[in-house]
């Protein structure tokens, strides 16, 4: 059996972008949260000998994902949009992004995501925090810079996400 250790590393590692892969295929958070705990206890108790954890858990979440969608009857594409290790690739840098975010001080992060995600305006965030728009744009704007700071790519995956 693996290690305590050890499998609170992989869940440290991998849960979050294991969550966001699997989110790709049942587009509910709390079904592929509970899909990617399931596969990390699967993992754990029964401690395969493979080379890499990493590619085994993808693979078992993506196996269990496919199944979940077969048994619901949805129809599962034969070939996907793109590629398994393209998909696997952005979910780890949405749980990078995730992660940059999450860091950022409590009000920045909320108007950040009021008005990417939310699509407010400055108006309405103002409005709803209590704040002046221009306290608003600051924040936005310090968050993005200090996102941009991390990488140009992770920056575009902001743009892109929000």
């Amino acid at each position: 059996m693996l290690s305590v250790n050890h499998i609170e590393n992989l869940y440290r590692l991998l849960f979050r972008p294991l969550c966001l892969y699997a989110i790709h295929f049942l587009e509910d958070m709390d079904e592929a949260e509970d899909l990617v705990q399931e596969c990390l206890i699967a993992y754990w108790e029964k401690a395969p000998e493979v080379s890499s954890a990493k590619s085994y858990l993808y693979s078992m979440v993506r196996n269990r994902c496919v199944d979940i969608l077969r048994k619901n009857s949805v129809s599962v594409p034969l070939q996907e949009d793109i590629p398994e290790q393209e998909a696997i690739d952005r979910s780890e840098e949405e749980a990078r992004l995730w992660t940059a975010v999450e860091r950022l001080p409590e009000q920045r992060r909320k108007c950040l995501i009021m008005a990417k995600r939310d699509g407010l305006s400055y108006k309405e965030i103002a409005e709803q925090l209590g704040i002046s728009e221009h306290t608003v744009r600051n924040h936005i704007n310090r968050a993005l810079s200090s996102l941009r700071g991390g990488s140009d790519k992770s920056f575009n995956l902001v743009l892109s996400f929000f």
